[in-house]
Formats: C-alpha cells, sequence, structure tokens
C-alpha cells in the first residue's frame, strides 16, 4: 500500500490496474505496468498483499474515482481475493456515475465463462467467501464479475507479454488522448498537405526519420505540424511538441531548458541536466531503445537539431523527429538526412472560407461582398495569419472603407507578410500601439493583471487597446484556470506579430532615435548601460543574465539618463552608490532572487506601482524597506517564495496596495498588524505559508478586500485562527481555506453575503457549521469535503444560488438535512467516501442536479435517487 505521503499529493490516475499479486505481480502486471507508464500514462497498481486491516483504504477509493480506465487482470486467483472483488465492484460503481469511464477487462489464464461464473472456478470461490462475507456481499461480488464477464476484454493467450503490453498501451493511449495539442478555433484542414507530410513520416517503416516542414512565417507550418502530431502520436512510448523553439532557448538563455523539457516529457520522471552535453548524453540513454516523437517548432538555428535532436542513432527503432522553420537552410545538416516539405500557400476556396470566418463569422461573404472578399484574399497572399489579421481588420467596417484599405494591400509585394500585417499595426492609436508593442517584446505568456496595472498608470487606456487588439486578432487572451481554480488570462501573439513588433521597435533607431525604447535581451540591456549617453528614449528593459553566475550591480552613472524607464527586470541583482533622483518614472521593478543585502541608498520609486522581489533572501529587517521608498502608488508586491519572512514588513507605507502575494513563504508566522492600513486591498495570497498562524484582527477592516486563498500543510498541527470578525469583509468573493487547522469557525462568516466561493476541504479542528452560513445568500460553491464536520446547517436550503456542494470524504456525516430539497440552483453533489447512508425525499426536488458522485451510499438509497431523477 502507497503510505499516506503518497496519498497526499493529489495525484491523479488515468489508469487503474486490479490483479491478485502472487498470480502476475512479478511477470505480466509488472510488464503491462511499465508498458503503459513508458506510454506517458498515469498507472494506479495495487497490491493486495500490503493492504492492513478489513477497510477499504482511502487512496484506493481515490485511485479508482479518479482513474478513467480500468483494467482488471483475471487470473486464476483473481476472484479468491476479497480485494480483488471489492475493487471490481467500486469499479462498476464509478463507472455508473460517469459516462467517460471504461472497463477493460485481461483474460490472463481465464475464459470468458470462468468470469461469468459458468464453470467451478470462480463459482467455488464466490461459495467459500459466502461462509464469511454473508449473502448480500456475494451478490454484489457474483454481479460485478457477471457484467465484466459481458464486455468485450483482451485474451492474452499465447501471446508474449511484451508484444501484448505495448498494443494495450498503445489502445489505451488513443481512449485517453493524453497528449493532443491544441490548434486554431478557425482552423482549415488542408488534408492534401497533412497527407503529404504523413507520406514521407511513414509511420509503419521501421527506420528512424527527421522531416522538415518550411515555409514563410504565417503560412500555417505548426498548425500543420499539431494537425499531424495529434494523428499520430498516439502512435509512440513518448510524443513531445516543443513550441516555438527560437524564442523559448532565448528567453531561458540556452538549450538546456529545451533539453529539460524533452528529458520531463509524460513518463520520463526528472528533467535536469548540468549543462549542453550531459543533455545529450541523457537523451542518448532515455531514447536509444525508446520509439519517440519529438516536435521541434519554430527552429531558426541548426544547432536547435543538433543539441535536440541529434542524429538517428539516438533513438529507437520507428522514432519521428519533425522540425518546423522559416529557413530552409536549417534543415542542411551533414550528420542527419531530412526529407523536407515546403508549406504552400492556401488554395482561393480554403482561404476565402478562412477569412469569411474572420470578417463575417461565417464560412461565406454575404451579398455585396464577396468580390470584394475575393481581392482581399489574393492581396494577402492567402496566408493563413494575413488572412486572419485581415479579416479581423476589416470586420464591421463600411463598404468603402473595405475599398481603400484593399487598395493598400495591393500595393505591397505579394510575399511581404510583415507589411501587410503592419497595416493593421499602423491602424492603431498611438496607446494600442505601445500595448502591442510592450507584449511582443516582454509580455508573450504572461498573466495581464500586472502589465494591465501599469498600463493603467501609464494611462494607456489598457481595456479599449486591448479590446481592440483582440478584435483585430493581434493578440489573444488566453483563459485558464490556476492551481486555486481562478481563471487567469494569459497574452499570448503569433511568433510572426511578435516579430513584427520587435522589428518595429529596433527600427526606432533608423528614424533619428539613438536607443530602441524597449530592451529585451540582456545583452542589448548591457550595452546600453555601459554607454554614457543616449538612454533618454529607453522605457523599458531586461537584465536577466543566470542567477547562479551572479547579477549585475546597477551604478548611478548606469542609471543617469534613465527618465523615460517604466519598466525594469533583473535576476539576482543590486544597487550601488546614492541613487538619489534617479528612475523618476520607473512603475514595475521586477527584482527576484534579490540579495539579503541592499547596498544602495535613497533609491525612492515614487511612481512604482509594481514590485515584484519574488524568491528574494530579504526578511522583514531587510534594509531595502526603508531605502527604497517606495509605497504611495504601489499596487501589487509580490513576495512569493521568500523564505527568510517571518513576518511581513511594516504595511503602512504602501497604502495604494491592492494584491499581496505571500504564496511560499513557508516561514512566514505572522501578518503585521498594520496590513489595516492597506484600505485598497483586493487579494490576498498565502497559499504554502505552511507555518502561519492566524489572520490578524486588523485584517477584518479591510471592506474591499475580495480573494483570501490559503493552503496549509495536511502534516501541520499548527492551529489556525480565523478572526472572529471576519464577517466584516462584505466585499469578500472568494474564501480558500484548505488543509488547516481551524480552531473556530466564526459566526459572523454569514455576514459574507456577496461570497461565491467557500473551500474548507480537508481542514480539521471543527466539527460543524455555523447556522448563519444560510446567510450567504451568494454562495455558489461550498467544499467541506475531507473534515470532520458531523452535519450541514438543518436551513442551508436557503442558500438558492447553490451550485456545487463537495461533501467527500465527510466520513462522521450520516444524513442530509431535509431542506437539502430547497437547493434549487444545485447542479454538482459530491459524497463519495463520506458516512451517508441515507438520502432524504426532498432529494427528488433537485431538478437542476447534473453529476452525482454517492459512492458507498446505501444500495436502496441509490437506486432511490435515482429513481427521483428519472421522475424528473
Amino acid at each position: 500500500m502507497a503510505s499516506s505521503s503518497r496519498r497526499r499529493t493529489g495525484t491523479t490516475y488515468q489508469v487503474f490496474l486490479s490483479f491478485r499479486g502472487p498470480d502476475t505481480r512479478q511477470g505480466f502486471t509488472d510488464v503491462l505496468y511499465h508498458a503503459l507508464v513508458d506510454a506517458g500514462i498515469r498507472v494506479f497498481r495495487d497490491d493486495e498483499e500490503l493492504r492492513k486491516g478489513e477497510e477499504i483504504g482511502e487512496e484506493l477509493l481515490r485511485a479508482i474515482d479518479d482513474s478513467k480506465i480500468y483494467a482488471p487482470i483475471f487470473s486464476r486467483g483473481y476472484a479468491y481475493s476479497k480485494w480483488c472483488l471489492i475493487e471490481l465492484t467500486k469499479m462498476f460503481e464509478s463507472k455508473n456515475r460517469s459516462d467517460g469511464k471504461k472497463i477493460v477487462p485481461i483474460f490472463y489464464d481465464m475464459t470468458v465463462d470462468d468470469v461469468k461464473l459458468k464453470t467451478e472456478l470462480y463459482a467455488g470461490a464466490l461459495s467459500k467467501h459466502m461462509e464469511k462475507f454473508g449473502t448480500d456481499t456475494v451478490k454484489q461480488w457474483e454481479e460485478a464479475l457477471r457484467r465484466a464477464g459481458k464486455i468485450k476484454g483482451w485474451e492474452l493467450k499465447d501471446t508474449g507479454h511484451g508484444g501484448f503490453a505495448k498494443k494495450f498501451a498503445t489502445q489505451v493511449s488513443m481512449e485517453l488522448k493524453v497528449k493532443h495539442k491544441s490548434v486554431p478555433k478557425h482552423l482549415i484542414q488542408r488534408d492534401d498537405q497533412v497527407g503529404a507530410v504523413l507520406n514521407l513520416l511513414n509511420i509503419e517503416s521501421p527506420d528512424v526519420r527527421f522531416v522538415g516542414i518550411h515555409g514563410m512565417g504565417g503560412i500555417g507550418k505548426t498548425a500543420l505540424a499539431k494537425t499531424v502530431y495529434n494523428g499520430i502520436c498516439d502512435h509512440f512510448n513518448h510524443s513531445i511538441f516543443l513550441t516555438d523553439v527560437r524564442e523559448s532557448s532565448r528567453q531561458h538563455k540556452g538549450i538546456e531548458h529545451l533539453q529539460k523539457q524533452i528529458l520531463a516529457g509524460p513518463g520520463l520522471g526528472s528533467g535536469e541536466v548540468t549543462d549542453v552535453d550531459d543533455g545529450i548524453m541523457r537523451m542518448r540513454e532515455m531514447f536509444a531503445y525508446k520509439r519517440v516523437m519529438i516536435v521541434l517548432d519554430g527552429v531558426d538555428d541548426k544547432k536547435h537539431i543538433q543539441f535536440l535532436a541529434g542524429e538517428a542513432s539516438w533513438f529507437g527503432s520507428g522514432s519521428r523527429i519533425i522540425i518546423t522553420t522559416r529557413d530552409q537552410r536549417v534543415l542542411e545538416i551533414k550528420q542527419q538526412r531530412i526529407l523536407t516539405f515546403e508549406v504552400e500557400e492556401m488554395k482561393p476556396e480554403e482561404a476565402l472560407q478562412l477569412f469569411s470566418m474572420h470578417a463575417f463569422g461565417k464560412e461565406s461573404p454575404p451579398n455585396g461582398y464577396l468580390s470584394l472578399s475575393e481581392e482581399a484574399v489574393a492581396s494577402t497572399g492567402r496566408l493563413p495569419l494575413a488572412l486572419e489579421v485581415m479579416g479581423s481588420h476589416l470586420r464591421d467596417k463600411r463598404h468603402a472603407d473595405w475599398v481603400d484599405e484593399i487598395e493598400r494591400l495591393e500595393k505591397v509585394p505579394h510575399r511581404d507578410v510583415e507589411e501587410k500585417l503592419t497595416i493593421s499595426y499602423e491602424a492603431l492609436d498611438t496607446n494600442a500601439k505601445r500595448i502591442f508593442l510592450d507584449i511582443a517584446c516582454f509580455f508573450i505568456n504572461h498573466e495581464r493583471t500586472n502589465p494591465t496595472y501599469m498600463w493603467e498608470a501609464c494611462e494607456f487606456n489598457p481595456q479599449m487597446g486591448l479590446k481592440v487588439l483582440i478584435s483585430m486578432s493581434l493578440v489573444k487572451v488566453v483563459a485558464e484556470k490556476d492551481r486555486d481554480g481562478i481563471k487567469a488570462k494569459r497574452l499570448w501573439m503569433h511568433d510572426q506579430l511578435r516579430d513584427l513588433g520587435r522589428k518595429i521597435v529596433r527600427d526606432e533607431s533608423l528614424k533619428g532615435v539613438v536607443t530602441c525604447s524597449r530592451l529585451w535581451m540582456h545583452e542589448d540591456a548591457l550595452d546600453v548601460l555601459r554607454q554614457e549617453e543616449g538612454r533618454e528614449n529607453v522605457e523599458m528593459l531586461c537584465l536577466c543574465s543566470n542567477r547562479s553566475a551572479g547579477g549585475h550591480t546597477f551604478t548611478p552613472q548606469q542609471l543617469s539618463g534613465l527618465e523615460r524607464l517604466r519598466y525594469l527586470e533583473c535576476i539576482g541583482a543590486n544597487f550601488y552608490g546614492d541613487m538619489k533622483h534617479l528612475l523618476p518614472n520607473l512603475m514595475w521593478l521586477s527584482w527576484r532572487y534579490c540579495p539579503w543585502e541592499f547596498t544602495g541608498t535613497d533609491l525612492h520609486l515614487r511612481n512604482l506601482v509594481i514590485l515584484d522581489l519574488s524568491w528574494s533572501f530579504i526578511s522583514e529587517n531587510w534594509s531595502g524597506w526603508s531605502h527604497i521608498g517606495a509605497g504611495s502608488k504601489l499596487k501589487v508586491l509580490d513576495l512569493t517564495g521568500c523564505r527568510y519572512l517571518i513576518k511581513t514588513p511594516d504595511l503602512s507605507k504602501f497604502l495604494s496596495l491592492e494584491r499581496l502575494i505571500l504564496a511560499d513563504c513557508r516561514n512566514l508566522v505572522e501578518i503585521d498588524p498594520s496590513i489595516h492600513k492597506l484600505k485598497g486591498l483586493k487579494f490576498l495570497n498565502v497559499q504554502g505559508c505552511v507555518s502561519l498562524r492566524g489572520f490578524p484582527e486588523e485584517l477584518c477592516s479591510l471592506d474591499r478586500l475580495q480573494v483570501i486563498l490559503h493552503t496549509g500543510s495536511l502534516d501541520s498541527t499548527l492551529p489556525f485562527k480565523i478572526p472572529e470578525l471576519i464577517g466584516n469583509l462584505t466585499s469578500l468573493l472568494i474564501l480558500k481555506m484548505n488543509n488547516v487547522q481551524i480552531i473556530e469557525l466564526p459566526e459572523s462568516i454569514g455576514r459574507l453575503s456577496r461570497l461565491r466561493s467557500l473551500s474548507l476541504k480537508g481542514c480539521s479542528g471543527f466539527m460543524r457549521l455555523p447556522d448563519s452560513l444560510a446567510d450567504m445568500k451568494s454562495l455558489v460553491k461550498l467544499d467541506i469535503s475531507w473534515t470532520g464536520i458531523v452535519e450541514l446547517p438543518q436551513n442551508i436550503g436557503r442558500l438558492e444560488k447553490l451550485e456545487l456542494l463537495y461533501l467527500n470524504g465527510c466520513e462522521k456525516m450520516k444524513k442530509l438535512p431535509d431542506s437539502i430539497g430547497d437547493l434549487r440552483s444545485l447542479a454538482k453533489l459530491h459524497l463519495s467516501w463520506s458516512g451517508i447512508t441515507e438520502l432524504p425525499d426532498t432529494i427528488r426536488n433537485l431538478k437542476n442536479l447534473r453529476v452525482t458522485n454517492i459512492e458507498e451510499v446505501k444500495e436502496l438509497e441509490v437506486v432511490n435517487f435515482h429513481r427521483y431523477a428519472e421522475e424528473d
């Protein structure tokens, strides 16, 4: 049995293997397990010989519930194990609750008739169980076996273990679709090109093949590579897709980062490498006998191929390497033959369809716009990116504007994509242009919150600017949920548009400007700091050398003249000397891995809006707190991972602060009471602050606070104090207090009338929810899973907006109150592994209930529940 520490990692599994240990543990099951893991699949492998006690464990229940595919391995001893039969029964119960789950029986040394109980072998085993476990239990096991026998499974027969396991893993991979890449929303799949690349790859051939996809920027190389990848990735032991190799190599200062990504692919374990040569050696060792597919997207240097894919001898038989590049010369490597395919422009009918989707929101132009659309398509060179950008650019414009814009397009040389895209850029107003250039140079794949704060301080009107950029397909905002379930929005831009933005910045020097306004390359920034003049135009600067080599030391001479600098990013750097009157317009200082000693003086950053000191070596007594002089305009203070902080610094100087991030400050014990002066604070993150003992009472005076995130340690014995006056936080929308030993849940919590989400998952130390909980009229989600709560408040039915209710693992809770039927908005109810043994009749009133998880509820009540659902 796995240890409790493993259970608490939150691992979710995809495949659950159920087997009789003495029969197959050291042989077939071990081979099958490793074949699945090598295919990048997360597998739970149980062994009943390691069990203790009579009850099925929490980890086992969770593994069954989380898994998508169940593989019972029917051997001669399977039915003689009570644990195997319990697992099989639980598999069917879990499958009944979710249409997406599948049971795939493997008949190891048994026949289907044996499992259907048509022979004496399993029937005799059940007879022996009857004496110890009784009729009711054995009937459940009997039904599970008969049902399993009706499912078309896999028979081992005379097949070798290795060959069988490989085929099984391939099939499971195809079922799970674990590796697929997302493709553009309005993709026009070009079957002829996909077919041509597949012919070059010829995945049936046992040799190792390299295929290069080349073509001009914006023509659709990445989309083609993703489509091909999605179609064949399930045929390989490992499939890895490296996006935008050129940019990733630049951002992370070298090839090692990309080697780590490959080595840390699905099922490969640690991706740590010490240097490029070590990475090559490890890749050779890892892949020499494995069939792998690696896609290197956006390559512009032969070294990328040499260090990331080398040559055929690195890889096992049947491996495939796909490279996309704008420059065909990159694919001319002496030591390795690379088959090539050139992506051509779209066919006229394909291009018109893509253009129409962006210009009109449908597959063909409306009456009166067909000929104009055909002209526009012809003038764009039928390139997917240009079609998307120009279609978005012309959307909602007048007929006359269409004529003017198409005339401009026709004057640009046919294959000059950059000039065509420039037309859309030039149509932007000044503020939108600045935002576009900032993103192109610094903020691709960045969460948009902090840039928005800076743009607001610059009076760029970011809400309107981003709206225009998105509508014109120049920028995309990708929504994704972070680890707290909060939707994060990241900025994204096509590499062709990124290059356009950076070219515009570089070309500034051709217009009489001495220095570029945005310096995103470390070497360029260093050159500017070394020169004595010509810095007056610099607005943004990144100086991020490898922190292991030591950071840069800024002197007054280097910073003088940077009057317009509004963004400074550095790693492990320091300031030396008198900084008075320097950097007067700096709005964002990203100073990660800041040293413990501040060697500068009088660095008064009066206009600073964002201060990021994450992963620094500072404490609450850091001298920089007094010297840096930030405060009156600061909106964001990020101290993530500052492990020397025992207490937050005096916060009273940061009166405008809206976001305070203390995540992973593992030694933080106390939040300074001065927090009560932060009247504008909206967001407080203390995730991973495992030593924190409570919130100060002063926190309760922050009537604009909207989000509190806290996750303690499952092993913590430290009690955590929630202030009695927490109900004063009337603007609070999200309160997450997971895995915290709460002393008491105050009655005042019911006054949080705007609260939408309350999570107390894994909290210990209290056994009841206050009756005032029913006063939270805005509550949509309530998660009290894995707590010791005995019962829900009798008046919980008053939570008329509640949609999600999680009671998983509430073992002390035996029943639900009748008022549960009044939760008319309830859509998801989870009762797995709880102590609930009956459901009230009022459950039939839950007409909006769509997802239920009712493991461990007695069979009669389960039947009744489904009957209610059918009646509704």
